[in-house]
């Protein structure tokens, strides 16, 4: 299992500018043409773009905006990215396959804790109990 801490800060920087660049070469767009719509120059976001310069989040927000595109796709593309420079899978859509990659890491003992948590829940799955302020007119008289 690889951990936050073995990508390195360069690795990120470069993987984000060119998930950042490919959206904009998908556009066929002129990075002058984003980077005033972002409210940035051209020559800092080409530096972005290539892995040189850190982004502010305001920043990122604002080239994502730009590039139309959600700012969580642009976060979701990233951490793809990144599992591709360590050659880690992407987590699986499967609910079965994410629990059991969840629980691969686990002990015995945090594996049964979990199966237990879950069985509590799968019981409790009522209608939930109002509690507070009944108004006169909806209670017993």
């Amino acid at each position: 299992m690889v951990d936050a801490l073995s990508i390195t800060a360069d690795e990120a920087r470069r993987a984000l500018g060119a998930v950042l660049r490919a959206h904009r070469d998908a556009q066929q767009r002129r990075l002058s043409d984003v980077a005033a719509e972002a409210g940035c120059s051209p020559a800092y976001l080409s530096e972005i773009e290539r892995g040189r310069k850190d982004v502010s989040m305001e920043l990122l927000i604002a080239v994502a905006y730009a590039l139309g595109v959600e700012p969580a796709g642009v976060f979701d593309e990233l951490a793809e990215a990144l599992r591709a420079v360590r050659g880690t899978a992407s987590w699986p859509a499967d609910p079965r396959r994410r629990l059991e990659a969840a629980s691969a890491v686990l002990d015995d003992r945090s594996v049964a804790a979990v199966a237990q948590f879950s069985a509590f829940l799968a019981q409790e799955r009522r209608a939930p109990r109002r509690i507070g302020f009944v108004p006169p007119s909806a209670g017993p008289r």
